[in-house]
């Protein structure tokens, strides 16, 4: 439901959840005595891949993806080989992702399950998942996300400016489009991991609750966050075309102030607080023509491309 494109939560997506949930589910095998003994399995230009490497990986993506063993060992080799190309790429274009990023993006992965960083790392080490391997992934997605966004804000740009000469073209003026911008809040009601249909109509008639009683961003998302296992998230000024197309109608029809209708998703009992709406005219108001379901079909292909490239020009040694 409420997928609205993030940086870093469009980087991890999916995988606070998936992982925990996987952690919870799948019996994974802890690390044995085999791992102790690490050889260098893949080269990827000067880089070197070892068994150890691939074998957190292979771990990490059972539980990620729910693979069985076979097919997570040869997910995991070429994963790291795409990480170990795109962490190259970001060094040549000097993208840069500190510590500190790498770092809140493990917090948030652990707060969800409701463990602190230094938990979350000891519980996955338990089952042979060194939490290098998570933060290597980590940085990969968050750097070659910097590179991606930027290719695809280009192509933007140029649609941008080809939709501004038609327009001349035909002798119409910039300043006639107008579209709106809203600033969103997240409000979620969060379900336990083994939810009941019981569970899920609670926490329902308690966002409804609150729905009725909503008066304003100001006095009712406190309010919201003072509630029991209650999480406010901060989405921020999004475009219309930002809001993913199964809620864009009711963000629009629901007055500014107030908060949308409860829907069930992987995370909860979910709404949608509309802050504030804002109509744009001129060039800003052309990027919503632009799609966010189409720009992010873009930003796909483009990294499917790239990546293609960066294969073709590399030097891959399996060892």
């Amino acid at each position: 439901m409420l997928r609205l494109p993030l940086p870093t939560s469009r980087l991890l997506k999916g995988l606070a959840a998936a992982v925990m949930a996987g952690f919870l589910a799948v019996a994974v095998p802890p690390a044995g005595p085999a791992l102790a003994q690490s050889s260098i399995k893949v080269i990827v230009n000067d880089n070197a891949i070892t068994s150890m490497d691939i074998s957190s990986r292979a771990k990490l993506l059972q539980l990620a993806n729910r693979l069985s063993p076979g097919a997570a060992q040869k997910a995991a080799v070429e994963e790291l080989i795409d990480d170990s190309l795109r962490l190259n790429e970001a060094k040549r274009r000097g993208v840069t992702i500190k510590d500190e990023q790498v770092n809140e993006a493990i917090a948030e992965i652990a707060a969800r399950s409701k463990l602190t960083p230094s938990q979350f790392a000891q519980a996955l080490g338990q089952s042979g998942i060194n939490i290098k391997s998570l933060r290597e992934r980590i940085r990969a997605q968050m750097a070659w996300g910097r590179i991606i966004r930027a290719r695809v804000q280009q192509n933007v740009r140029q649609e941008q400016t080809d939709l501004v000469a038609q327009m001349r073209r035909q002798e119409q003026s910039a300043d006639t489009v107008t579209a709106e911008d809203y600033v969103l809040q997240r409000v979620v009601f969060t379900l336990p991991a083994k939810r009941t249909d019981s569970d899920i109509q609670r926490r329902r008639r308690e966002a409804e609750a609150l729905r009725g009683r909503f008066d304003g961003c100001e006095q009712g998302l406190p309010a919201a966050r003072a509630m029991k296992e209650v999480a406010v998230l901060n989405i921020g000024r999004r475009l219309a075309s930002e809001v993913p197309a199964q809620m864009r109608e009711q963000v629009k029809e629901t007055r500014k102030g107030q908060l949308t209708r409860p829907e069930v998703t992987d995370q909860g009992v979910e709404m949608l607080a509309v802050c504030d709406k804002i109509t744009v005219t001129g060039e800003s108001a052309m990027s919503a023509s632009l799609d966010a379901e189409q720009m992010s079909a873009q930003g796909k292909t483009v990294s499917e491309s790239m990546l293609r490239e960066l294969r073709q020009r590399s030097n891959i040694i399996y060892r």
